[in-house]
């Protein structure tokens, strides 16, 4: 008997239309209803309690947080704001700017010899030097250390003059220490493959330039001259630490013109560089 009255009980519960079944799970108080499970637009709150044979079942409620993205742009009115949106598109707009930029900076002859080397020869560094001494051939270019963030790095080749017969190597860049008086220190400087080499060299700074100087002294000009590559790679270090590396073009044709510098003739050229002969017509 208890069963039948049971079965009875599940029977009429399926048998009331679904008005009423809702109005059953339903608290009077809130707008909660019962669902399968929160769809676009819902939240559960919670669920009836089971029992007597009846599963529980969860309910629902509409949430208040819920934007139908869709329908409101559909809707043509103007004054949504997405953040995100916003943000991506700025951020679009700012790197198809820098993209232009840097379009334009290789498009600058000056910007493109900077990053990719220039040569600048001079006959004298000194007015009252006779022909063939002092000579000069300084090489400018971007740094190729990451670190440097494109800092420059200057090497100088420069010949005899007066009393010194040899020939000096020199390297220029902000990573350099700056003593305040020229002191010798242990540099290792190591050239494209060759195993690295520790010597003492000059180290000193220029007023009023913000970077540290290194020299090497070579002994005679014709071993510094045999020794130039037409592409020369550097290194220079000091206590195991990058302070200049750099890499120069032009060695050999540098090599030849500075030869009629020493041999007391002008150069055939004073500037060279790789930058394209269109690019440089092509400047206002």
């Amino acid at each position: 008997m208890n069963s039948s009255k049971g079965l009875f009980g599940k029977l009429a519960l399926f048998g009331l239309p679904v008005v009423a079944i809702s109005t059953l799970f339903t608290p009077a108080a809130n707008a909660e209803y019962p669902c399968g499970s929160a769809g676009p637009g819902e939240v559960v709150v919670g669920s009836t309690q089971g029992g007597g044979g009846v599963a529980s079942v969860l309910l629902c409620d509409t949430d208040p947080n819920y934007q139908d993205y869709q329908d409101y742009s559909e809707s043509g009115d103007s004054s949504y704001y997405d953040p995100e949106f916003a943000a991506l598109e700025f951020q679009s707009a700012a790197a198809l700017l820098q993209l232009q930029q840097q379009a334009d900076l290789l498009q600058d002859p000056d910007y493109l010899r900077y990053l990719s080397g220039g040569w600048t020869l001079f006959p004298s560094v000194q007015s009252e030097a006779t022909p063939g001494e002092y000579c000069l051939a300084s090489f400018f270019k971007a740094s190729m250390d990451p670190a440097a963030n494109n800092a420059p790095v200057m090497v100088n080749f420069s010949g005899p003059g007066g009393d010194y017969e040899g020939a000096l190597l020199t390297f220029a860049a902000d990573a350099i220490p700056k003593p305040e008086t020229m002191q010798m220190i242990s540099v290792t400087l190591i050239q494209n493959d060759y195993p690295p080499t520790t010597v003492q060299a000059f180290n000193y700074s220029v007023p009023d330039l913000p970077f540290g100087v290194i020299s090497f002294a070579v002994p005679t000009i014709d071993a510094a001259l045999d020794g130039m590559e037409d592409v020369q790679s550097f290194d220079v270090q000091i206590a195991g630490r990058s302070v200049a590396r750099t890499t120069w073009h032009s060695g050999l044709q540098v090599r030849d013109e500075f030869r009629k510098c020493l041999d007391g003739q002008p150069y055939s050229v004073t500037n060279i560089d790789i930058v394209p002969e269109r690019l440089k017509t092509a400047q206002p």
